[in-house]
């Protein structure tokens, strides 16, 4: 079944990360086609990774194919973004629009800007006022919510996508 650690000490946690990390580094290395900068790149990400799954305190007990799964996942991710890269650089260069078009927000009335962030869930509203207006930085309106960096993110992300649609809509 494979050796588990116990990484529930920071101890536990290195060493479990050391054990596996060449094994994690090979399988990565294949799939990188031995591209050294992606794959410390990547390996570094996974490590991460299992740092914020320790400080969860989602699970004690570890195993290489984790590590081996995160990695892969985080490997995935990247060939994803730089291919969305390679699309707006193509765009840009014939000429085509490669990000949404510009919101006038000069036809935009402050009671049409009030109505459209009262149209947000509470919590994407908090957490879009405490960044944009308080200028709170990402890590801090999660601890501020009780929520993890990542989540946080997605949550901004959201909200800016539901204005926008909405300010969009109101600009036409």
């Amino acid at each position: 079944m494979g050796e588990q650690f116990a990484v529930d000490s920071r101890e536990g946690m290195l060493a479990f990360f050391v054990h596996a990390s060449e094994e994690v580094h090979r399988y990565i290395s294949r799939l990188t086609g031995g591209d050294q900068a992606l794959t410390e790149d990547i390996i570094q990400e996974t490590f991460i990774a299992l740092m914020r799954h320790h400080r969860a305190g989602d699970d004690a007990v570890m195993r290489v194919g984790w590590l081996m799964t995160t990695a892969r996942h985080r490997l995935i991710d990247h060939v994803r973004a730089n291919q969305r890269d390679q699309v707006r650089i193509q765009r840009h260069t014939a000429g085509e629009p490669v990000d949404e078009p510009a919101i006038d927000l000069g036809t935009i009335s402050a009671e049409q800007a009030r109505w459209m962030l009262a149209q947000l869930p509470l919590r994407e509203r908090v957490a879009l006022a405490l960044h944009t207006l308080e200028g709170m930085s990402v890590a801090e309106v999660a601890a501020a919510l009780d929520r993890s960096v990542e989540a946080t993110t997605s949550l901004l992300a959201r909200a800016r996508r539901r204005l926008r649609a909405s300010m969009l809509e109101a600009a036409t």
